[in-house]
């Protein structure tokens, strides 16, 4: 599956250092968290209607903190994660990050899933030279800004919409069906917008056409109308983008309005939440989303059954995204040496890990390398950005997420058209 869109310009690697044996006995540099404690901030929306996600983010952070504790920590020092509540509030975000970093003494942010306030905390990490890993924000434009201290695990938007459209290209091949018609079904936030931009330009690349851009308000109280252009627009397939209530609502006004697109395919987010499908019961089967982690495929099941023992629910893209970078930021200090921001920045910089932690899991992803590198995306140059990141798509089969593509790995075959029942 070859990206056509991003041209690597550049990348960085150097030798791991480990901690040396005086570490312990070393003063401990300013901003850095008391000998035998590394703090690490975790800043979601842990209230507020945006809650649901950022809790189901934390348990995947939680899960990696506790075993690697369990093992012994870095190298005998405990990670400490202190949560900041975002409550989904840029102007709250902002004072969060100002919090951690100034009077809880974080060694590093982990943050955010809003896109808008990853940026905020971005600047706020880059004043006080602390870094910042997101394993979720996916707007673009977040690593253009030129920032040393921030770095994203995840694929960006570009490359969500591209494996979208690219899955869409190899079903209309499988099935022997003509597909060119798209609708996108998007809100008006920052996530929502980015996908209308990402189809834009990608769609002519792909051969396909727009019908219809359907934009509303989120956190939307009634989507008929919306629903009823969508239907009427007659698409081949709906690309759509939304967060969880407004993924429910969407999804329930289609039965309602006996709309049933043969294609749906999310862009995770609110599709992907583990409370989507118990919402909707049998209405969802079909619905095709992008994901980060699938607990049908052999990767990754060990450690995603030990989660769902504690936590009753398979770990999805958001929990498994949030549990590799907690293994990430790990090495980054073990290799770094010290808490100190600078170094710790410089050992990110320079990390190259091929399928496994050192002393640690293996990448439950679906990639087998993390890389952070330089790349341009669309003629514009971006910073510290995960390159061997991608992702899979997964169907939602008798009520459970089954990979259907890419195809040569699927643990299912596709339904086609989406029942929707």
């Amino acid at each position: 599956m070859k990206k056509i869109t991003k041209v690597l310009i550049g990348s960085t690697f150097a030798a791991a250092m480990l901690f040396s044996a005086g570490c312990k006995k070393k003063e401990a540099e300013k901003g850095s968290a008391p000998v035998g404690t590394i703090k690490i901030g975790a800043m979601y929306a842990l209230s507020g209607d945006k809650a649901a996600i950022g809790n189901n983010i934390m348990r995947g952070v939680d899960f990696a903190v506790e075993m690697i504790n369990a093992q012994g920590g870095v190298n005998g020092q405990k990670i400490e994660i202190v949560r900041g509540d975002t409550q989904g509030d840029p102007k709250v975000g902002r004072s969060v990050a100002e919090r951690l970093v100034t009077q809880d003494k974080v060694n590093a942010i982990l943050g955010c899933h809003q896109s808008t306030i990853t940026a905020i905390a971005a600047q706020v990490c880059e004043q006080y030279k602390i870094p910042e890993l997101t394993a979720i924000s996916t707007v673009d434009n977040l690593s253009s800004q030129g920032l040393e201290y921030f770095f994203r695990m995840c694929p960006t938007n570009t490359d969500y919409v591209e494996d979208q459209f690219i899955y869409i290209q190899d079903l209309a091949n499988k099935k022997g069906v003509p597909m060119k018609n798209i609708a996108i079904f998007a809100d008006n936030s920052n996530i929502g917008q980015e996908l209308i931009r990402c189809s834009r330009n990608l769609a002519p690349k792909y051969g396909f056409n727009i019908v219809a851009e359907v934009q509303y308000s989120g956190g939307a109280t009634d989507l008929t109308s919306e629903v009823l252009k969508v239907r009427n627009a007659n698409p081949d397939a709906v690309l759509c983008e939304s967060y969880i209530a407004d993924a429910i609502l969407f999804t329930k006004t289609l039965t309602e309005q006996n709309a049933h697109p043969p294609v749906i395919v999310a862009k995770a987010n609110g599709f992907a939440d583990p409370s989507y499908i118990p919402a909707t019961p049998g209405i969802s089967n079909g619905i095709a989303s992008v994901v980060e982690y699938s607990a049908d495929l052999p990767k990754g099941a060990e450690i995603n059954a030990k989660f769902k023992e504690k936590y009753g629910v398979d770990m999805n893209g958001h929990s498994a995204e949030s549990f590799t970078a907690v293994w990430i930021l790990k090495t980054a200090f073990e290799q770094a040496g010290t808490t100190d921001g600078t170094k710790v920045r410089d050992a990110l910089a320079n990390m190259h890990i091929v399928d496994q932690f050192p002393n640690g899991p293996k990448i439950i992803l679906p990639y087998n390398e993390i890389r952070f590198g330089d790349e341009v995306i669309d003629g514009v140059q971006h910073h510290h950005n995960n390159i061997p990141a991608t992702v899979a798509i997964a169907q939602i089969q008798n009520g459970n997420w089954a990979t259907v593509w890419p195809f040569d790995v699927a643990a299912s075959e596709v339904q086609y058209p989406a029942p929707l029942k």
